[in-house]
């Protein structure tokens, strides 16, 4: 635990240092901001991963306020590129940032790495049965919102009616995945990020009202968001610590990892705000524009972690590598895959 620990902290250190290369005001939720927040999400998904590979168990819930920043994040995302294009090459654009890259280092991984080369372990690739858990849940996504959009503008519904849909959708999509697709070692993985993506839509077309929450340095607000971070903290320590609320059923214990999560990740973006002199720093900006590389490429690098604390360097060092490296080969080919698809 203790090589662990100073692991923690040289790599804390280190995006301190950055912070001194990288200056000026963020603006709320901008192209640059969204970016430096995958980088601290990104950051906690690869060290959480590396921290499991060596055998520690109780910090995987960190990792998961990562990903519930890459929901909003992405919320946002699809729901401001809707607003600019429609639908317009929805897919094209989906498939060209997200499948072709799985697929390419997904494959790479196992047939080069792994040395298995037999045809049905090649389709349970390409069909997304072999991909680490957020692929497919991020792609249920998409197909949601497209077919949602899809309905909104063939009858011309209005925005509240969307969401009205969009919640039906994913309480419904929650339901299903209490009861029927429960991951034993972690029981909420994927119910407890079910309300970060539709909160993202929220963030996009409620902007000014969300901004001003977010950024405003009032009193009351500070008192609120620590509300916020203790009940995230205390809701944790209660659904991971009291045996009764393990036995409770699926679906109501799900009902209660809502807010272990996703408060803390709010509480992030509110200190990306207050404090961005810290969090506008080169480390984040570096991994968040890499992030989605990272998180493909931990998944089969992080078995370079072993008993000697130098593997967690090794491994955070050879994910970087490989990342950037994937990142710079796969620009040039995504612009010839823009221009022939």
């Amino acid at each position: 635990m203790r090589f662990f620990l100073c692991f923690t902290l040289v790599v804390i250190f280190t995006l301190l240092v950055s912070a001194l290369f990288e200056h000026g005001r963020l603006v709320f939720f901008s192209r640059e901001h969204t970016t430096l927040l995958k980088g601290f999400a990104i950051s906690t998904v690869l060290w959480g991963h590396i921290g499991l590979a060596y055998h520690i168990y109780s910090i995987q819930w960190i990792a998961g306020i990562g990903v519930t920043l890459f929901l909003i994040s992405s919320g946002y995302g699809l729901e401001a590129s809707f607003n600019k294009n429609g639908l317009t090459n929805y897919w094209k654009k989906r498939v060209i940032a997200v499948i072709v890259p799985y697929w390419i280092i997904y494959l790479i991984a196992v047939v080069l790495i792994k040395s298995d080369y037999h045809l049905r372990n090649i389709m349970n690739v390409l069909l997304f049965v072999k991909a680490n858990w957020y692929i497919p849940y991020i792609l249920i996504i998409y197909v949601i919102y497209w077919f949602l959009k899809v309905i909104v503008l063939k009858f011309k519904l209005s925005q509240g009616v969307f969401y009205g849909l969009l919640f039906a959708c994913f309480s419904l999509w929650f339901v299903i995945v209490s009861y029927y697709f429960i991951i034993e070692s972690a029981p909420s993985l994927l119910a407890r990020q079910m309300l970060a993506f539709p909160l993202g839509i929220l963030f996009y077309d409620h902007y000014d009202k969300i901004r001003l929450f977010f950024t405003s340095r009032s009193l009351i607000m500070t008192i609120l968001f620590l509300i916020i971070m203790i009940l995230g903290i205390g809701m944790n320590v209660l659904i991971n610590k009291l045996d009764f609320i393990s036995s409770l059923p699926n679906l109501l214990n799900n009902i209660l990892s809502l807010f272990t999560i996703l408060p803390l990740a709010i509480v992030v973006i509110r200190f990306s705000c207050v404090f961005y002199p810290l969090f506008n720093n080169a480390g984040f900006k570096f991994m968040g524009i890499v992030s989605y590389e990272i998180y493909l490429i931990q998944y089969f690098s992080r078995d370079i972690v072993s008993s000697n604390s130098l593997s967690l360097y090794a491994c955070l060092i050879v994910t970087l590598i490989l990342a950037w490296g994937f990142y710079w080969f796969y620009s040039h080919f995504k612009k010839i895959l823009m221009k022939k698809l």
